[in-house]
């Protein structure tokens, strides 16, 4: 079990919480603290009974550096592409192996088919793997990116196919146009007729 604080607790409160939720055995517990109050995390990470989580919201290699080495997570959650993409990852896999910190990376379903190809290569590779956050992507996504993992009875294996494994089906793309998601609600009703968006 994973619990998600989504980053709106104070140090005392995390602390709190973590200690309330020990006897639940908890896999870890998510972003306790906003960034601004990163620096406090090896304090709190020092008296909680259960590990702690960090790092989706890191938009540097630098900030994921400083999780690892300050001593603030049990696991490192960053999404690979905010940190510099695949090289830097590693690097900062290798860093986790020796601060024994595990990897957790960020895979929500907004991480297109290659990036979550990219954090399985990720795990694979490392032995600070932890655990990975995966997305079961609908059909059309398979039909347009071939070679989309799947999640299958909860766990995500690479491909055999070169590289990321994943390819594009133009045709099948023409068959399924862009639609408004939660992440481009801003642009609704500013969709021009070809699909691009008017300025807000």
């Amino acid at each position: 079990m994973l619990h998600d604080v989504h980053s709106r607790l104070t140090p005392k409160e995390a602390i709190w919480l973590a200690r309330a939720l020990e006897d639940y055995r908890l896999f870890f517990l998510e972003d306790v603290l906003a960034p601004e109050l990163w620096d406090r995390l090896p304090e709190v990470r020092a008296a909680s009974p259960v590990p702690i989580a960090v790092g989706e919201l890191t938009t540097s290699m630098t900030d994921a550096v400083h999780l690892v080495r300050d001593g603030g997570v049990d696991l490192i959650r960053s999404h690979i592409s905010d940190i510099g993409g695949l090289t830097p990852a590693r690097k900062l896999a290798e860093l986790a192996e020796l601060c024994g910190v595990r990897t957790a990376w960020h895979g929500p379903g907004d991480t297109s088919p290659i990036g979550a190809a990219a954090n399985v290569a990720l795990d694979v590779s490392s032995p600070a793997f932890g655990i990975q956050e995966g997305h079961v992507y609908n059909d059309a996504t398979h039909q347009v990116f071939p070679g989309t993992l799947r999640i299958e009875q909860g766990w995500l294996t690479p491909n055999d196919a070169p590289g990321w494994g994943i390819d594009i089906d133009e045709d099948a793309a023409a068959r399924f146009p862009a639609e408004l998601s939660g992440h481009d609600a801003w642009a609704a009703g500013a969709r021009r007729p070809d699909g691009t968006l008017e300025a807000p």
